[in-house]
């Protein structure tokens, strides 16, 4: 009878355990790839919010030369970011794979992000 209550609480020590890890390594990992405080940051979070988690995480966002701007919606002041694989940008028709992003206001330390489309 005691065994059975020594591994039920065994066994709830180490769910509460796995949990609290799993929640700290999510924090962590979220700190680390998601607060905008660089564009490649701000790239990243709205790939995330536009519901593409993998390629948020695997992505690495390139900047756009700057003599290649012209052909997208935007102004030339932000700078412009590119990833390999194309997503969804929450309309469902099209795909895109380049975003711009803008600098911080004054007093905040994150970068705005806006989607841009090719310009026809």
């Amino acid at each position: 009878m005691e065994e059975e209550g020594c591994y039920e609480k065994r066994r709830i020590r180490i769910t509460a355990f796995l949990i609290v890890v799993v929640f700290t390594i999510s924090g962590i990992m979220g700190g680390c790839f998601f607060i905008p405080n660089t564009p490649q940051k701000a790239v990243r979070l709205t790939i995330l919010k536009n519901g593409h988690p993998i390629i948020a995480l695997t992505e690495t966002p390139k900047k756009v030369p700057g003599g290649s701007v012209y052909g997208y919606s935007g102004k030339r002041a932000w700078q412009y970011y590119k990833v390999k694989t194309a997503f969804d940008a929450s309309n469902g028709e099209i795909n895109i794979n380049t975003l711009a992003v803008n600098k911080p206001k004054a007093g905040s330390n994150f970068y705005r992000l806006h989607v841009v489309y090719p310009v026809a």
